[in-house]
């Protein structure tokens, strides 16, 4: 079956647990507001994202004032003592007025002292306890989700005071060890919100608003393509600059602000991290992603507990994403890197590391005129589309009814026949389905006689190949939108720009 567009995910999550977040800054503020903050019970929200996509910037701007806020942060690779000892600290502070305490010697000691530090005080204040990158805090044998588990569930879950808020950026840690926890946490988690990266619509706000920057919409685009909609890189972007001279500060500059990135990110997410790197940088050169079987056979990893752990840990990370192939069964699913910052990394930076390209500070404006620049420009152009579905379905005024999406290919048999594939299809519960054609164009793009007939020829052949019932129609996505001559009457149905992302 297709995957389930963002949306609709969303929709389950939302009528699963009873909430409304729309994963905006200001609507998720206010939910947050009346969900968790008013919320006359106990609550325990699990929170969880990549890393450097704004999860602890949003929990503790929203909380850190509004009560008695405890807030203790892991430190990666730290052994338990060490984050004893920082606990000791935060709970000096914040519960004994900053009179040091005797370090705790255990975590069950020390949720012990943060109960007689809540006993002690004020009766109607509110109180937030945010234990930020859990997975750090919990290293093997501290014992620390035990301690936690039995903290709530004897202490602090009948007292209405309490906002436990925890947080962190190993995403399937998040789920297998507190989510969906079969021991002393089980069904425990009030709420629970995974973090997106910015949208365009999102991306356009925030350049404005906090960075003062204001670009046309294509370099903002641009922009997208090579680092997401990640806050923390979007930080980097200063006004009075083009998306090129941008690119080129945060990326190819001597002194790169995010120099040694990429090794961070997968070190401090995942164990074993050099495997996961290497999925990515495999994926990477694959235009239209490969199914799991031909992956793991190019990455020569055998074992099937750890192809299974790495792809759960990289999907709920948002690195990678499965999608599906039209009328095909689940494990034929095209796995595709849909990390905008990872994609951009491998294919720009392997290629400098391996052929021993000079960079200079015109490297990347040198490229935009390159043949590889229109490569790699295509495909993350395909990507943002990916992540936008739900846009291009708004767009297309059927947001409103169940959809789907997926890919679709014809491999020719022999040589009289042709082969055919769609990057994007749009599977509609109104028996119709949508084929876009996905063009980084910069201008107003033209459709000639020649490209017309490959249009028609490839409805033609994915409704004999796939033997549909349903209408098909062709859709164009673009930057600036298609011209309107007499074959675009004849062959397109419907078209989105970018301005509808």
């Amino acid at each position: 079956m297709p995957k389930l567009t963002k949306h609709y995910q969303c929709f389950i999550f939302i009528e699963a647990y009873g909430m409304l977040f729309v994963l905006r800054y200001l609507a998720f503020l206010s939910s947050i507001n009346i969900l968790i903050y008013e919320s006359k019970d106990p609550e325990f929200l699990a929170v969880y994202g990549r890393r450097r996509v704004g999860k602890t910037y949003l929990i503790t701007n929203f909380f850190e004032n509004k009560g008695l806020f405890f807030h203790i942060t892991g430190t990666p690779r730290a052994t338990t003592q060490q984050q004893l000892w920082n606990f000791s600290q935060i709970y000096s502070d914040v519960f004994n007025n900053g009179d040091q305490i005797d370090q705790a010697g255990s975590w069950q000691e020390a949720f012990h002292l943060l109960k007689k530090g809540i006993d002690r005080s004020v009766s109607t204040q509110k109180i937030i306890l945010f234990l930020d990158e859990l997975p750090w805090l919990a290293s093997k044998k501290s014992n620390f989700v035990e301690a936690l588990s039995y903290f709530w569930n004897r202490f602090i879950e009948n007292d209405p005071r309490i906002k436990l808020i925890v947080c962190g950026s190993a995403a399937s840690w998040m789920i297998k060890n507190v989510i969906d926890n079969r021991g002393g946490l089980y069904n425990r988690i009030t709420k629970k919100l995974r973090l997106q990266p910015f949208n365009l619509f999102d991306t356009e706000r925030y350049l404005k608003e906090k960075k003062n920057v204001h670009l046309s919409r294509k370099q903002i685009v641009e922009i997208y393509m090579a680092i997401g909609g990640v806050a923390s890189y979007l930080d980097l972007v200063n006004k009075g600059r083009s998306s090129a001279q941008i690119i080129s500060d945060i990326f190819f500059d001597h002194h790169s602000p995010i120099s040694g990135e990429f090794d961070r990110i997968f070190q401090s997410l995942f164990t074993n991290s050099e495997l996961h790197k290497k999925i990515i940088t495999t994926l990477a050169g694959k235009k239209n992603g490969i199914n799991r079987k031909e992956l793991f056979q190019l990455t020569g990893i055998k074992s099937g507990s750890v192809q299974t752990r790495i792809i759960n840990e990289l999907l709920e990370s948002g690195f990678i994403a499965r999608l599906p192939l039209y009328g095909n069964r689940k494990k034929d699913a095209s796995i595709r890197l849909i990390d905008e910052y990872s994609a951009f990394y491998t294919k720009w930076f392997h290629e400098i590391t391996n052929t021993r390209v000079a960079v200079n500070d015109n490297y990347w404006l040198i490229l935009q005129k390159s043949r590889k620049y229109a490569s790699w420009s295509g495909l993350a152009f395909e990507t943002l589309c990916m992540n936008h579905v739900d846009y291009i379905a708004k767009a297309l005024g059927f947001n409103g009814i169940l959809y789907s999406y997926a890919s679709w290919f014809y491999k020719a048999t022999d040589k009289t026949d042709s082969g055919s594939q769609i990057d994007l299809l749009i599977d509609r519960s109104d028996n119709c389905i949508n084929l876009c054609e996905l063009k980084f164009y910069n201008g107003l793009f033209t459709i000639t006689k020649e490209y017309a007939k490959k249009l028609e020829s490839k409805k033609q052949k994915f409704v004999e190949i796939t033997k549909t019932k349903k209408t098909v129609f062709i859709t164009m996505v673009t930057l600036f939108g298609t011209k309107e001559n007499d074959y675009y009457r004849e062959i397109i149905a419907n078209q989105v720009i970018v301005n509808d992302l």
